[in-house]
């Protein structure tokens, strides 16, 4: 495959100031990665698209810069390195291996079968943001991945990595909140469900597509805001594929007692 297809490109981050200390430390750039790539060279199906665009941290803060792109790398990517730009090349050849052997393994089925092979287009399109949090100094890494390799629909995933910037350690829920968190947060994100989808029971949550039977948890998939915090549920999690990914979102005067 063509290496030349990944391009490296300053991201313009809108929460950061270009001339500021802040922005001299905690710095990002893009690696992008835009292509087609056809099973057969002069057909335009089957097909193997990708639209990747990952932020990847150069700052003056080398502890963060590293802490963040290992995890990013691993998180998207399945390798513990800070070349980003490496470990997405990387992933790419992986998926084009498995495109390529998925779609000869249909093509020797139905030469087998003798009828038309079934054409499996692969797409998977990738695009991060950085939030600042709160007061705390935390940096949330927000991913929106969308992924298809066939059937009937594709898959969409919102994930957010919050990060502490004095170390740039992850964290998570319990690093977060206080022990015993579970019982304030989940009458919480129960009544903000039931106001989400507009309902006034957890029966009526049936009728809009929502699991009421199973209980409610804490979802570890959350973003810390500058005064709220939003936890993400996505396709399956609460709901069915058709429901979509729901974000309930807590404003943390409501939490204060609970948050360490």
């Amino acid at each position: 495959m063509k290496k030349s297809g990944i391009i490296l490109a300053v991201a313009a981050v809108s929460v950061l100031a270009a001339c500021t200390p802040k922005a001299d430390k905690y710095a990002f750039q893009y690696v992008t990665f835009k292509e087609t790539i056809p099973y057969t060279q002069g057909q335009e199906h089957p097909s193997c698209t990708f639209d990747l665009n990952v932020l990847k941290a150069h700052g003056a803060d080398t502890v963060l810069a590293d802490a963040f792109n290992v995890d990013i790398s691993d998180f998207l990517f399945s390798r513990r390195t800070t070349d980003v730009k490496g470990a997405m090349i990387s992933y790419v050849d992986s998926v084009i291996k498995v495109f390529k052997e998925d779609n000869r393994e249909q093509i020797e089925y139905a030469r087998e079968g003798g009828f038309e092979p079934l054409k499996m287009d692969y797409e998977f399109v990738i695009n991060t943001e950085v939030h600042y949090g709160n007061h705390r100094d935390i940096i949330g890494h927000f991913i929106n991945m969308y992924q298809y390799t066939g059937g009937a629909h594709g898959g969409t995933f919102i994930t957010c990595r919050n990060y502490r910037l004095e170390d740039g350690s992850l964290i998570t829920l319990d690093d977060y909140f206080k022990p015993g968190y579970e019982k304030v947060l989940i009458p919480e994100l129960e009544r903000k469900l039931l106001e989400y989808a507009e309902c006034s029971s957890r029966e009526e949550l049936d009728e809009h597509g929502y699991f009421s039977n199973e209980p409610m948890y804490v979802s570890d998939n959350f973003e810390i805001r500058e005064d709220s915090i939003d936890f993400i549920y996505n396709q399956y999690e609460i709901a069915p594929y058709s429901t979509g990914i729901t974000t309930l979102t807590v404003a943390e005067s409501d939490i204060r007692d609970i948050i360490r």
